[in-house]
């Protein structure tokens, strides 16, 4: 079980997405709902369940990480496969390997593939998890590899770079594009982060490139081979199904980034940190929920990452009881919906940190923050 638990995404909710995408219908519809539903009732009853993490296997769980890559691709092509001549030709191979009938189940629509690919979108923004914990592993070639195979397929190669060199130094300060300010509500902060990060991206790649006299858009750059492998999904995608192919994975694209940045958004919501003081387990906002802890591969112990960013996500643990958000993330979500009730909760939660955690310099800025929010009409 202490195995099993991180597969729920590559052996469960994957799999479950792929047949229902190529069924059509309200098959997607009712995947996605059910895909909800498990998240905000075992968040619910798993809040304080502690697992002991497994370290004999490890490459068990590598695997689950490896498993989820590939299927990432098969559920994009499950969704341009629905809006395509193939789809028909698709659904006869599966019932030759299976013996399953799955023609009279089957019900494509524009309206179903449009709906398979937001829940694609959202089921594979967990593919942002997975290239979060394999570019971190700096040393393995492997995993750098597939952890940026794993951005490109969502279309964010650019975090590989934003998160480990600038996010991680620049944490709750003015100059981090992932930290949530206090008063910024969700949707205006998924624009500025989003674009932020791609601002970061390449004024770090520029920099490091001058320093060895090349311009920004020569082959040195890391950020664009993969840009380019993106394109290429997205050629893909034209052949399967035209530019309905590509309108439905650029939905996917767009809902998978908003997705992951709601937890971004979360994580360090109108935390403040000096800029080059050190970072503290206090910096970050931590998840207990054992369900959402397991799907996504530890993401919710979020300070003990950035105290040990090199840590597998197996070993990750909480640090502070106070640093809390109850239940799990896409709980969070759906309050950080609006704005409004977000804030209030959160304001509490503040209030504590300011007075219990701050240091001097950070409480005069959290000082001017909250003078700011309130001048604010929000």
């Amino acid at each position: 079980m202490k195995y099993i638990r991180f597969s729920i995404v590559p052996l469960l909710y994957l799999p479950l997405l792929i047949i229902a995408n190529l069924l059509g219908g309200w098959y997607p519809l009712l995947n996605f709902l059910f895909i909800l539903v498990c998240y905000l009732v075992f968040d619910r009853i798993t809040d304080s369940m502690q697992n002991d993490e497994p370290t004999r296997f490890p490459f068990i769980l590598n695997g689950f990480m490896y498993l989820h890559i590939l299927l990432s691709f098969v559920a994009v092509a499950s969704v341009c496969v629905t809006a395509s001549d193939y789809h028909g030709l698709v659904l006869s191979k599966i019932m030759e390997l299976t013996g399953i009938s799955l023609s009279e189940l089957a019900n494509p629509s524009l309206i179903s593939s449009v709906v398979a690919a937001v829940g694609t979108g959202f089921v594979i923004s967990i593919n942002m998890v997975v290239g979060h914990e394999l570019t971190h592993r700096t040393l393995s070639k492997l995993d750098m590899f597939m952890g940026h195979v794993s951005l490109a397929i969502v279309g964010d190669s650019q975090f590989a770079i934003s998160h480990v060199h600038c996010h991680h130094k620049n944490i709750g300060t003015e100059e981090d594009a992932a930290t949530a300010r206090r008063g910024e509500n969700l949707y205006r902060f998924i624009l500025r982060s989003a674009l932020g990060q791609h601002r970061e991206a390449w004024q770090f790649e520029k920099v490091r490139l001058e320093r060895s006299s090349r311009s920004a858009f020569s082959f040195g750059n890391k950020l664009l081979p993969w840009y380019f492998v993106t394109l290429a999904i997205a050629a893909c995608t034209f052949v399967l199904a035209g530019w309905m192919g590509v309108m439905l994975y650029l939905i996917i694209m767009l809902v998978s980034k908003a997705n992951y940045e709601s937890t971004n958004y979360i994580q360090h919501y109108g935390l403040v940190r000096i800029p080059q003081t050190k970072v503290r387990p206090e910096h970050s906002w931590d998840c207990i929920a054992s369900y959402s802890s397991s799907a996504l591969l530890n993401l919710t112990r979020h300070s003990d990452h950035h105290a040990n960013p090199n840590k597998e996500y197996w070993l990750l643990g909480s640090t502070n009881e106070n640093m809390m958000i109850e239940h799990g993330y896409v709980v969070q979500m759906m309050k950080a919906l609006v704005p409004g009730y977000w804030f209030r909760m959160m304001e509490d939660k503040l209030i504590y940190w300011e007075e219990n955690y701050a240091t001097d310099a950070e409480r005069k800025v959290m000082a001017t923050q909250r003078q700011n929010w309130r001048k604010q009409d929000v």
